[in-house]
Protein backbone atom coordinates (compact mmCIF):
# COMPACT_ATOMS: atom_id res chain seq x y z
CA UNK A 1 0.00 0.00 0.00
CA UNK A 2 1.35 3.64 -0.96
CA UNK A 3 1.10 6.32 1.32
CA UNK A 4 -1.63 7.84 -0.79
CA UNK A 5 -3.97 4.80 0.01
CA UNK A 6 -3.01 5.02 3.25
CA UNK A 7 -4.22 8.08 3.79
CA UNK A 8 -7.22 7.96 1.54
CA UNK A 9 -8.16 4.58 3.81
CA UNK A 10 -7.76 6.67 6.87
CA UNK A 11 -11.10 8.75 4.96
CA UNK A 12 -14.22 7.32 5.47
CA UNK A 13 -15.30 4.57 2.84
CA UNK A 14 -11.87 4.64 2.18
CA UNK A 15 -11.02 1.46 2.56
CA UNK A 16 -13.33 -0.32 0.18
CA UNK A 17 -12.19 2.41 -2.72
CA UNK A 18 -7.92 0.82 -1.64
CA UNK A 19 -9.29 -2.76 -2.11
CA UNK A 20 -10.87 -2.38 -5.82
CA UNK A 21 -9.58 -0.19 -8.73
CA UNK A 22 -5.73 -0.43 -6.48
CA UNK A 23 -5.20 -4.00 -7.15
CA UNK A 24 -3.52 -2.86 -10.53
CA UNK A 25 -2.21 0.05 -9.01
CA UNK A 26 -3.41 4.04 -9.35
CA UNK A 27 -4.43 4.03 -13.10
CA UNK A 28 -2.63 1.54 -15.67
CA UNK A 29 -3.96 3.01 -18.36
CA UNK A 30 -2.39 6.52 -16.70
CA UNK A 31 1.27 4.21 -16.93
CA UNK A 32 0.51 3.72 -20.58
CA UNK A 33 -0.29 7.21 -21.28
CA UNK A 34 2.75 8.54 -19.49
CA UNK A 35 4.68 6.00 -21.57
CA UNK A 36 3.15 7.45 -24.41
CA UNK A 37 4.45 10.99 -23.23
CA UNK A 38 7.85 10.04 -22.67
CA UNK A 39 8.32 8.97 -26.22
CA UNK A 40 7.12 12.06 -27.65
CA UNK A 41 9.03 14.65 -25.83
CA UNK A 42 12.18 12.48 -26.37
CA UNK A 43 11.25 12.73 -29.68
CA UNK A 44 10.36 16.31 -29.91
CA UNK A 45 13.92 16.85 -28.43
CA UNK A 46 15.32 15.73 -32.26
CA UNK A 47 12.33 16.02 -34.07
CA UNK A 48 11.46 19.84 -33.41
CA UNK A 49 15.41 20.99 -34.02
CA UNK A 50 15.58 19.01 -37.72
CA UNK A 51 12.12 21.00 -38.72
CA UNK A 52 13.21 24.46 -37.98
CA UNK A 53 16.48 23.58 -40.02
CA UNK A 54 14.62 21.88 -42.63
CA UNK A 55 12.38 25.12 -42.86
CA UNK A 56 16.10 26.69 -44.02
CA UNK A 57 17.62 24.40 -45.97
CA UNK A 58 15.91 21.31 -46.98
CA UNK A 59 16.86 18.43 -48.95
CA UNK A 60 16.37 18.70 -52.73
CA UNK A 61 13.12 17.28 -54.11
CA UNK A 62 11.30 15.98 -50.65
CA UNK A 63 8.17 17.64 -49.05
CA UNK A 64 7.61 18.45 -45.37
CA UNK A 65 7.02 15.20 -44.76
CA UNK A 66 10.45 14.45 -45.29
CA UNK A 67 12.00 16.67 -42.29
CA UNK A 68 9.82 13.95 -39.67
CA UNK A 69 11.27 11.09 -41.39
CA UNK A 70 14.84 12.31 -41.59
CA UNK A 71 13.88 13.54 -37.32
CA UNK A 72 12.41 10.17 -36.53
CA UNK A 73 15.81 8.63 -38.12
CA UNK A 74 17.66 10.49 -35.85
CA UNK A 75 15.71 10.09 -32.86
CA UNK A 76 15.81 6.03 -33.33
CA UNK A 77 19.62 6.78 -33.99
CA UNK A 78 20.17 8.24 -30.96
CA UNK A 79 17.99 5.33 -29.19
CA UNK A 80 20.09 3.00 -30.65
CA UNK A 81 19.15 2.01 -33.89
CA UNK A 82 21.09 1.28 -36.79
CA UNK A 83 19.97 3.27 -40.48
CA UNK A 84 20.56 3.10 -43.81
CA UNK A 85 21.25 5.56 -46.40
CA UNK A 86 21.21 3.63 -49.49
CA UNK A 87 23.97 0.92 -49.32
CA UNK A 88 25.50 2.70 -46.54
CA UNK A 89 24.89 2.32 -42.88
CA UNK A 90 25.06 4.31 -39.85
CA UNK A 91 25.17 3.18 -36.72
CA UNK A 92 27.63 5.55 -34.73
CA UNK A 93 25.21 6.27 -32.03
CA UNK A 94 25.57 9.70 -30.28
CA UNK A 95 26.22 8.66 -26.51
CA UNK A 96 24.99 12.00 -25.28
CA UNK A 97 22.05 11.93 -27.35
CA UNK A 98 21.58 8.55 -25.91
CA UNK A 99 21.90 9.47 -22.19
CA UNK A 100 18.95 12.10 -22.56
CA UNK A 101 16.64 9.57 -23.91
CA UNK A 102 17.56 6.91 -21.28
CA UNK A 103 17.49 9.50 -18.87
CA UNK A 104 13.92 11.06 -19.83
CA UNK A 105 12.65 7.46 -19.60
CA UNK A 106 13.73 6.76 -16.03
CA UNK A 107 12.12 10.24 -15.25
CA UNK A 108 8.61 8.81 -17.39
CA UNK A 109 8.62 5.70 -15.75
CA UNK A 110 9.45 6.91 -12.17
CA UNK A 111 6.42 9.02 -12.40
CA UNK A 112 4.08 6.32 -13.98
CA UNK A 113 4.94 3.83 -10.53
CA UNK A 114 5.81 6.79 -8.09
CA UNK A 115 1.87 6.04 -6.97
CA UNK A 116 1.86 2.37 -7.35
CA UNK A 117 1.53 0.11 -4.18
CA UNK A 118 4.39 -2.36 -3.52
CA UNK A 119 2.39 -4.82 -1.79
CA UNK A 120 1.21 -8.33 -2.42
CA UNK A 121 2.44 -11.34 -4.61
CA UNK A 122 4.81 -10.96 -6.73
CA UNK A 123 4.66 -11.82 -10.28
CA UNK A 124 6.63 -14.37 -12.23
CA UNK A 125 8.87 -13.65 -9.35
CA UNK A 126 9.85 -10.07 -10.12
CA UNK A 127 7.86 -7.63 -9.04
CA UNK A 128 4.46 -6.76 -6.92
CA UNK A 129 1.19 -7.36 -9.49
CA UNK A 130 0.26 -3.63 -9.14
CA UNK A 131 4.03 -2.22 -9.92
CA UNK A 132 4.63 -4.94 -12.83
CA UNK A 133 0.72 -3.63 -14.23
CA UNK A 134 2.44 -0.31 -13.89
CA UNK A 135 6.00 -0.96 -15.45
CA UNK A 136 4.30 -3.25 -18.68
CA UNK A 137 1.68 -0.25 -19.08
CA UNK A 138 4.22 2.34 -19.53
CA UNK A 139 6.50 0.31 -21.47
CA UNK A 140 4.04 -0.47 -24.24
CA UNK A 141 2.76 2.83 -24.09
CA UNK A 142 6.54 4.12 -24.86
CA UNK A 143 7.05 0.89 -27.66
CA UNK A 144 3.69 1.98 -29.60
CA UNK A 145 5.27 5.59 -29.61
CA UNK A 146 8.46 4.21 -31.05
CA UNK A 147 6.91 1.58 -33.94
CA UNK A 148 5.26 4.75 -35.35
CA UNK A 149 8.44 6.71 -35.69
CA UNK A 150 9.78 3.45 -37.07
CA UNK A 151 6.80 3.79 -40.23
CA UNK A 152 7.57 7.51 -40.47
CA UNK A 153 11.52 6.80 -40.59
CA UNK A 154 10.46 4.22 -42.98
CA UNK A 155 9.31 6.21 -45.29
CA UNK A 156 12.40 8.91 -45.37
CA UNK A 157 15.79 9.09 -47.03
CA UNK A 158 17.23 6.77 -43.79
CA UNK A 159 14.82 3.79 -42.87
CA UNK A 160 16.35 1.95 -39.92
CA UNK A 161 17.30 -1.55 -39.78
CA UNK A 162 14.52 -4.16 -38.46
CA UNK A 163 16.32 -6.23 -36.02
CA UNK A 164 17.81 -2.78 -34.67
CA UNK A 165 14.85 -1.35 -33.70
CA UNK A 166 15.00 -3.80 -30.43
CA UNK A 167 17.35 -1.44 -28.97
CA UNK A 168 14.77 1.36 -28.83
CA UNK A 169 11.76 -0.57 -28.16
CA UNK A 170 13.57 -2.91 -25.71
CA UNK A 171 16.85 -1.80 -24.58
CA UNK A 172 16.31 2.24 -23.66
CA UNK A 173 12.93 2.13 -21.82
CA UNK A 174 14.27 -0.98 -20.30
CA UNK A 175 17.34 1.38 -18.90
CA UNK A 176 14.75 3.60 -17.52
CA UNK A 177 12.82 0.82 -15.92
CA UNK A 178 15.97 -0.32 -14.08
CA UNK A 179 17.36 2.73 -12.71
CA UNK A 180 13.78 3.37 -11.32
CA UNK A 181 13.67 -0.41 -9.61
CA UNK A 182 17.01 0.06 -8.66
CA UNK A 183 16.48 3.09 -6.56
CA UNK A 184 13.21 1.07 -5.50
CA UNK A 185 15.04 -1.50 -4.48
CA UNK A 186 17.19 0.35 -2.62
CA UNK A 187 14.84 2.06 -0.37
CA UNK A 188 12.71 -1.34 0.41
CA UNK A 189 14.95 -4.80 -1.07
CA UNK A 190 11.71 -6.76 -0.58
CA UNK A 191 10.17 -5.01 -3.91
CA UNK A 192 12.26 -6.90 -6.04
CA UNK A 193 11.50 -10.47 -6.59
CA UNK A 194 14.17 -13.58 -6.70
CA UNK A 195 14.39 -13.06 -10.16
CA UNK A 196 15.61 -10.19 -10.20
CA UNK A 197 18.29 -10.25 -8.03
CA UNK A 198 22.02 -9.89 -9.60
CA UNK A 199 23.53 -13.50 -10.29
CA UNK A 200 26.90 -12.77 -8.53
CA UNK A 201 29.02 -13.68 -5.97
CA UNK A 202 28.57 -11.39 -2.76
CA UNK A 203 32.53 -10.54 -2.94
CA UNK A 204 32.13 -9.72 -7.12
CA UNK A 205 28.79 -8.09 -6.16
CA UNK A 206 30.69 -5.22 -3.96
CA UNK A 207 32.74 -4.19 -6.55
CA UNK A 208 30.68 -2.88 -8.85
CA UNK A 209 29.94 0.20 -7.36
CA UNK A 210 33.35 1.05 -7.63
CA UNK A 211 33.79 -0.39 -11.06
CA UNK A 212 31.10 1.87 -12.58
CA UNK A 213 32.47 5.10 -10.53
CA UNK A 214 35.91 4.02 -12.28
CA UNK A 215 34.10 3.94 -15.77
CA UNK A 216 32.49 7.77 -14.73
CA UNK A 217 36.48 8.73 -13.70
CA UNK A 218 38.11 7.22 -17.03
CA UNK A 219 34.87 9.37 -19.01
CA UNK A 220 35.66 12.51 -17.03
CA UNK A 221 39.63 12.63 -18.11
CA UNK A 222 38.62 11.25 -21.92
CA UNK A 223 36.23 14.38 -22.01
CA UNK A 224 39.30 16.53 -20.14
CA UNK A 225 41.46 15.77 -23.25
CA UNK A 226 39.35 16.09 -25.71
CA UNK A 227 38.07 19.85 -24.43
CA UNK A 228 42.03 20.40 -23.97
CA UNK A 229 42.28 19.71 -27.95
CA UNK A 230 39.72 21.88 -28.79
CA UNK A 231 40.72 24.80 -26.81
CA UNK A 232 44.23 24.20 -28.65
CA UNK A 233 42.66 23.41 -32.20
CA UNK A 234 40.27 26.31 -31.85
CA UNK A 235 41.40 28.16 -35.03
CA UNK A 236 40.90 25.03 -37.10
CA UNK A 237 37.70 23.84 -35.84
CA UNK A 238 36.58 27.50 -36.44
CA UNK A 239 37.90 27.29 -39.69
CA UNK A 240 36.01 24.04 -41.05
CA UNK A 241 33.03 25.45 -39.26
CA UNK A 242 32.81 28.81 -41.55
CA UNK A 243 33.81 26.68 -44.57
CA UNK A 244 30.53 24.77 -44.38
CA UNK A 245 28.50 28.12 -43.96
CA UNK A 246 25.62 27.05 -41.67
CA UNK A 247 23.50 29.86 -40.82
CA UNK A 248 20.48 30.27 -38.62
CA UNK A 249 19.03 26.96 -37.39
CA UNK A 250 20.83 24.86 -39.85
CA UNK A 251 24.24 26.15 -37.16
CA UNK A 252 22.13 25.23 -34.58
CA UNK A 253 21.40 21.72 -35.52
CA UNK A 254 25.21 21.37 -36.47
CA UNK A 255 26.59 22.10 -33.62
CA UNK A 256 23.74 19.93 -31.52
CA UNK A 257 24.96 17.40 -33.49
CA UNK A 258 28.09 17.70 -32.45
CA UNK A 259 27.46 18.08 -28.91
CA UNK A 260 25.70 15.00 -28.66
CA UNK A 261 28.86 13.22 -29.83
CA UNK A 262 31.29 14.65 -27.86
CA UNK A 263 31.27 11.65 -25.05
CA UNK A 264 31.70 9.75 -28.14
CA UNK A 265 35.26 11.56 -28.63
CA UNK A 266 35.70 11.20 -25.00
CA UNK A 267 35.31 7.25 -25.09
CA UNK A 268 37.89 7.24 -28.03
CA UNK A 269 40.25 9.41 -25.91
CA UNK A 270 40.08 6.98 -23.16
CA UNK A 271 41.39 4.24 -25.80
CA UNK A 272 44.07 6.79 -26.72
CA UNK A 273 45.17 6.77 -22.94
CA UNK A 274 44.72 2.94 -22.51
CA UNK A 275 46.96 2.51 -25.86
CA UNK A 276 44.73 0.84 -28.42
CA UNK A 277 43.91 4.25 -29.92
CA UNK A 278 41.05 4.88 -32.61
CA UNK A 279 40.60 5.77 -36.46
CA UNK A 280 37.83 8.10 -37.76
CA UNK A 281 38.60 7.04 -41.14
CA UNK A 282 40.39 4.32 -42.61
CA UNK A 283 43.90 5.47 -42.95
CA UNK A 284 43.23 7.98 -40.42
CA UNK A 285 44.39 6.70 -37.04
CA UNK A 286 45.93 8.14 -33.55
CA UNK A 287 47.71 5.68 -31.14
CA UNK A 288 50.79 6.12 -29.18
CA UNK A 289 52.81 5.02 -32.04
CA UNK A 290 51.93 8.46 -33.81
CA UNK A 291 49.05 9.87 -35.94
CA UNK A 292 48.17 8.70 -39.14
CA UNK A 293 46.79 11.59 -41.59
CA UNK A 294 44.03 11.61 -43.95
CA UNK A 295 41.48 12.96 -45.64
CA UNK A 296 38.58 13.68 -42.75
CA UNK A 297 34.66 14.30 -42.96
CA UNK A 298 33.74 17.93 -43.14
CA UNK A 299 32.93 17.88 -39.58
CA UNK A 300 34.09 21.33 -37.13
CA UNK A 301 34.82 18.97 -33.98
CA UNK A 302 37.42 17.07 -36.14
CA UNK A 303 39.43 19.88 -36.18
CA UNK A 304 41.00 19.16 -32.98
CA UNK A 305 42.34 15.87 -34.42
CA UNK A 306 46.26 16.25 -33.61
CA UNK A 307 48.46 16.53 -36.73
CA UNK A 308 50.09 13.84 -38.48
CA UNK A 309 53.47 12.71 -37.35
CA UNK A 310 54.98 11.07 -34.03
CA UNK A 311 53.87 11.15 -30.48
CA UNK A 312 56.58 11.65 -27.90
CA UNK A 313 57.13 8.33 -26.01
CA UNK A 314 56.63 10.90 -22.64
CA UNK A 315 52.43 10.77 -23.35
CA UNK A 316 52.70 7.52 -23.75
CA UNK A 317 54.18 7.00 -20.52
CA UNK A 318 52.08 9.44 -18.51
CA UNK A 319 48.67 8.28 -20.59
CA UNK A 320 49.59 4.81 -19.15
CA UNK A 321 50.38 5.62 -15.54
CA UNK A 322 46.98 7.43 -15.52
CA UNK A 323 44.92 4.96 -16.37
CA UNK A 324 46.73 3.01 -13.88
CA UNK A 325 46.44 5.93 -11.21
CA UNK A 326 42.24 5.29 -11.78
CA UNK A 327 42.96 1.06 -11.29
CA UNK A 328 44.76 2.14 -8.00
CA UNK A 329 41.37 4.30 -7.16
CA UNK A 330 39.07 1.92 -7.74
CA UNK A 331 41.02 -0.65 -6.01
CA UNK A 332 40.95 1.62 -3.30
CA UNK A 333 36.74 2.46 -3.40
CA UNK A 334 36.60 -1.41 -3.65
CA UNK A 335 38.60 -2.49 -1.13
CA UNK A 336 36.40 -0.15 1.31
CA UNK A 337 33.49 -2.45 0.89
CA UNK A 338 34.44 -5.28 2.66
CA UNK A 339 35.90 -5.00 6.05
CA UNK A 340 39.35 -3.70 6.73
CA UNK A 341 41.04 -7.44 8.45
CA UNK A 342 39.86 -9.14 5.65
CA UNK A 343 41.74 -11.87 3.53
CA UNK A 344 43.97 -10.47 1.11
CA UNK A 345 42.35 -12.97 -1.54
CA UNK A 346 38.90 -11.31 -0.52
CA UNK A 347 40.11 -7.58 -1.08
CA UNK A 348 41.30 -8.91 -4.20
CA UNK A 349 38.72 -10.36 -5.91
CA UNK A 350 36.60 -7.63 -4.98
CA UNK A 351 39.18 -5.08 -6.47
CA UNK A 352 39.29 -7.43 -9.57
CA UNK A 353 35.21 -7.15 -10.04
CA UNK A 354 35.60 -3.23 -9.26
CA UNK A 355 38.63 -2.78 -12.64
CA UNK A 356 36.38 -5.41 -14.86
CA UNK A 357 33.02 -3.54 -14.47
CA UNK A 358 35.56 -0.17 -15.37
CA UNK A 359 36.51 -2.12 -18.61
CA UNK A 360 33.56 -3.96 -19.83
CA UNK A 361 31.45 -0.29 -19.29
CA UNK A 362 33.68 1.25 -21.21
CA UNK A 363 34.09 -1.74 -23.77
CA UNK A 364 30.05 -1.31 -24.12
CA UNK A 365 30.05 2.47 -24.59
CA UNK A 366 33.45 2.09 -26.76
CA UNK A 367 30.94 -0.90 -29.08
CA UNK A 368 28.18 1.96 -28.95
CA UNK A 369 30.29 4.98 -29.66
CA UNK A 370 31.91 3.90 -32.43
CA UNK A 371 30.05 2.72 -36.24
CA UNK A 372 29.66 3.12 -39.33
CA UNK A 373 28.67 6.66 -41.08
CA UNK A 374 29.25 5.28 -44.41
CA UNK A 375 30.98 3.17 -46.77
CA UNK A 376 34.48 2.06 -47.65
CA UNK A 377 36.62 5.04 -45.50
CA UNK A 378 33.68 5.29 -43.20
CA UNK A 379 32.67 1.99 -42.53
CA UNK A 380 34.33 1.33 -39.20
CA UNK A 381 34.50 5.07 -36.99
CA UNK A 382 36.40 4.68 -33.55
CA UNK A 383 37.88 2.59 -31.30
CA UNK A 384 37.92 -1.44 -31.19
CA UNK A 385 35.97 -1.89 -28.50
CA UNK A 386 37.66 -6.12 -27.44
CA UNK A 387 40.90 -4.81 -27.36
CA UNK A 388 40.33 -1.91 -25.18
CA UNK A 389 38.34 -3.67 -23.09
CA UNK A 390 40.91 -5.90 -22.48
CA UNK A 391 43.77 -3.54 -22.44
CA UNK A 392 41.92 -1.52 -20.07
CA UNK A 393 41.19 -4.02 -17.66
CA UNK A 394 45.09 -5.17 -17.96
CA UNK A 395 46.47 -1.65 -16.59
CA UNK A 396 43.20 -1.02 -14.30
CA UNK A 397 43.74 -4.27 -12.29
CA UNK A 398 47.76 -3.87 -12.40
CA UNK A 399 46.98 -0.27 -10.23
CA UNK A 400 44.36 -1.98 -8.33
CA UNK A 401 46.63 -5.01 -7.28
CA UNK A 402 48.91 -2.74 -6.42
CA UNK A 403 47.41 -0.75 -4.09
CA UNK A 404 45.47 -4.19 -2.54
CA UNK A 405 49.09 -4.90 -1.82
CA UNK A 406 50.49 -1.83 -0.45
CA UNK A 407 47.27 -2.02 1.64
CA UNK A 408 47.89 -5.71 3.40
CA UNK A 409 51.61 -4.54 3.71
CA UNK A 410 50.46 -1.43 5.71
CA UNK A 411 48.37 -3.85 7.83
CA UNK A 412 51.47 -6.15 8.89
CA UNK A 413 53.18 -3.52 10.22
Amino acid sequence: MTVTDRLRAALPGGADAVDGPSRWGPGWRRSGMLGMLTALVSSALVLVPVVLAWRQDPLAGSGAGGALGVGASLWLLASGARLTAGAATLSLTPLLGLAVVVGLGWLGAREAVVDVSTEGEHWAGMLPRSLAAAVGAWWAGYALVVALAGVVAGTGPFPPELWSMLLPLVVVPGLGVLLVLRAAGRDDPDVLGPRLALPLPDVLRRGVGAGLAGAWLLLGLGMLVVVGALVLSWPQVQAIADDLGARGSGAWALDLAQLAVLPNLAVWAVSFLAGPGFSVVDGASVSWGGVEGGLLPMVPVLGAMPQPGGIPALVGVVSFLLVVAVGAWVGKRAVATVARLSRLRTKVVVAFSGCATSALALAVLDGVAGGSLGRFRLADVGAPALELGLVLFAELFLGALAYVLRDAWRLRR
